[in-house]
C-alpha cells in the first residue's frame, strides 16, 4: 500500500512498511549514488550543493560521504538506507537515465524531467530507507532547482539519520534505573544508552557527566540557578568559561568556534560548535554545546558533548552524543 504526498513541487512516494520488507543496512553517513561513470563529476557537484555540511575535527570531515556505483548494480545495494539515482539527460544509452526511467512511472518521469527534478521515495525496498531520484535535463537545471528544494531534501535524510541512530542507541538497552535516579536527584533526566557510565555526579558543582571510552566520549550537563544568560554575548562568555572551570585542563579553540541562536527541543537558546584542545597534552577534537534557560526549574543549562578519536571518523560519534543530549527533559512542575 502506498500513499502519494506532493512535495518539492512534485511528490513524495511514501511506502508504508509491509510484511517481509527487510530493515535497511549500511552506514548512515554514506550516500550510494547510482549514476553513469561519465556523470560522476556532475553528480558530485550536485550532491555537494545539497549535502554541504562539514565537521572540522580539525581536519574537515563531511557529514555525508558519497559512493558512486554503476546503476546496473542497484540490486546489490538496494537495502542501503541512502540511495540516490541520477539522470542528467534524455539519453537512454546512459545507464543512469535508463535506471531512472525504469524506476518512475511514465507520467512522473516526464513531469520531473520537465519541471521539478527531485523525487523522494521513502522505504521503496527496505524499512528506514530514503531514495532520492534526480531526473533533470542537465546539470545546470538541477543545480538551479537546488536553491529552492535543497533544504527539504537534506532535512529528509537528516530525519532518517536521527531515527536510525536513535534506534541503534535506545532500542536495544537503556540504563532506565539510572535515568530515574538522575530525575529524582536533579529534577531533569535523559535517555542513557547501555555502555555509558557516570563520570561525575555532583549537586555541589551542579554537574552531571556521563562518558564512554574506545573511542573517548563525554556528555556533560551543567546548570546555574536563575537566568544568567540574556544575550549572545553573555552566552559566548559563559561558553568559553565552561571548559576551564569544569575540566580545568581543556579550553575551546578560536579556530572554527561558532555560536548561533537555536531551538533545543522546546527551549530557545544558543548552539555552540568548534574544537576543544588540551592545555596539558597534544589532544583535541570537535564539540557541540547548547545553553538555554528553563522556567520550570528556574535554571540556565549548559549541555556539552565532545569526542576524542584521533585518526578516525568522528561525525557519527558526535551526532550520537547530540541525539542523546536531545532526550533531555525536566521534571514537570505539577
Amino acid at each position: 500500500m502506498k500513499r502519494i504526498l506532493y512535495l518539492l513541487g512534485v511528490f513524495l512516494i511514501l511506502s508504508i512498511i509491509g510484511c517481509g520488507k527487510p530493515m535497511s543496512k549500511g552506514a548512515d553517513d554514506e550516500l550510494i549514488i547510482l549514476a553513469a561513470i561519465e556523470d560522476a563529476d556532475a553528480a558530485r557537484k550536485i550532491l555537494t550543493k545539497i549535502f554541504s555540511d562539514t565537521l572540522y575535527t580539525p581536519s574537515p570531515e563531511p557529514y555525508y560521504k558519497a559512493k558512486i556505483i554503476k546503476p546496473d548494480d542497484i540490486k546489490i545495494m538496494q537495502h542501503h538506507p541512502n540511495l540516490i539515482a541520477i539522470s542528467l539527460n534524455n539519453d537512454l544509452t546512459n545507464p543512469g537515465t535508463r535506471l531512472v526511467k525504469q524506476i518512475l512511472p511514465k507520467d512522473s518521469y516526464k513531469n520531473s524531467k520537465e519541471n521539478n527534478p527531485f523525487i523522494l521515495t521513502v522505504e521503496p525496498y527496505a524499512k528506514l530507507q530514503t531514495m532520492l531520484v534526480i531526473n533533470g535535463k542537465s546539470t545546470e537545471t538541477i543545480l538551479a532547482a537546488i536553491d529552492k528544494q535543497g533544504n527539504k531534501i537534506y532535512n529528509q535524510f537528516e530525519q532518517q539519520f536521527v531515527e536510525r541512530q536513535s534506534r541503534f542507541l535506545f532500542k536495544r538497552a537503556r540504563k532506565e534505573e539510572l535515568e530515574k535516579d538522575v530525575l529524582k536527584k536533579h529534577g531533569f533526566s535523559l535517555q542513557i544508552p547501555w555502555g555509558f557510565s557516570v563520570v561525575q555526579d555532583s549537586v555541589e558543582t551542579s554537574v552531571y557527566w556521563i562518558g564512554r571510552e574506545e573511542p573517548f566520549r563525554w556528555l556533560v550537563f551543567h546548570w546555574q540557578e536563575g537566568m544568567v544568560i540574556k544575550d549572545i554575548h553573555e552566552a559566548e562568555t559563559f561558553s568559553r568559561d565552561f571548559p576551564k572551570r569544569i575540566f580545568d585542563h581543556i579550553q575551546y579553540s578560536d579556530y572554527k568556534y561558532k555560536i548561533q541562536p537555536t531551538m533545543f527541543n522546546d527551549w530557545s537558546g544558543w548552539r555552540i560548535t568548534g574544537l576543544w584542545e588540551s592545555l596539558e597534552e597534544s589532544q583535541g577534537g570537535p564539540f557541540i554545546a547548547y545553553t538555554f534557560y528553563d522556567g520550570i526549574t528556574d535554571r540556565t543549562y549548559y549541555i556539552h558533548a565532545l569526542i576524542y578519536n584521533p585518526g578516525a571518523d568522528k561525525y557519527i560519534l558526535l551526532r550520537q552524543l547530540d541525539i542523546i543530549a536531545h532526550t533531555f527533559y525536566v521534571e514537570n512542575a505539577s
